[in-house]
């Protein structure tokens, strides 16, 4: 597992649909903020949030910040440990969008 047991369930369907999950790195928005694995797809996060069971402690937020970078991230605030896809308004028509 890369992440943790919050985001496992997550971290499976993934795997399951073949969609490498990227090492760990330090969180782009800093240190305090954990280690992510980056993805190459969207989300359908209240369709993901329900159907996995994902916990209160996981949170889910698209950032768009255009130039400073993008991203869609389910995050455990308990682990510090996150998994980062592509924000929906940057995904080109190919990215598959898990739900």
């Amino acid at each position: 597992m890369k992440t943790c047991p919050h985001l496992a369930p997550l971290e499976r369907e993934l795997s399951a649909r073949g969609i490498a999950l990227g090492e760990p790195r330090v969180s782009p928005y800093g240190e305090s903020a954990g280690h992510w694995c980056a993805c190459e797809c969207t989300f359908d996060a209240p369709a993901l949030r329900t159907r996995l069971a994902l916990p209160d402690c996981v949170t889910y937020e698209e950032y768009d910040g255009r130039v400073a970078g993008s991203d869609a991230t389910f995050h455990c605030r308990l682990c510090q440990r996150a998994i980062m896809g592509i924000h929906p308004h940057y995904a080109k028509p190919a990215t598959r969008r898990i739900a």
